[in-house]
């Protein structure tokens, strides 16, 4: 049976789809050019998953999104 994803995963998930579409392309460019985090950090939120509200809005922010959109 298959796990559920947890809403930090989703938000993750989501992520890593927002950034190919995006402008940036890259989850290394999302870091430097879009957040201003580590590229590692990106990778982590991207494998593991996004557990801080606070960031999951600033990312929202930076696509121009409404946060619940990445916890879909």
């Amino acid at each position: 049976m298959a796990r559920t994803l947890t809403l930090a995963e989703k938000a993750g998930k989501n992520l890593k789809n927002l950034i190919k579409k995006s402008e940036f392309k890259t989850q290394e460019n999302f870091a430097n050019d879009g957040i201003g985090v580590d590229p590692v950090t990106v990778r982590r939120w991207i494998a593991h998953g996004i557990k801080d509200i606070n960031t999951i809005q600033e990312i929202a922010d930076i696509f121009d999104i409404d946060f619940m959109e990445l916890l879909k």
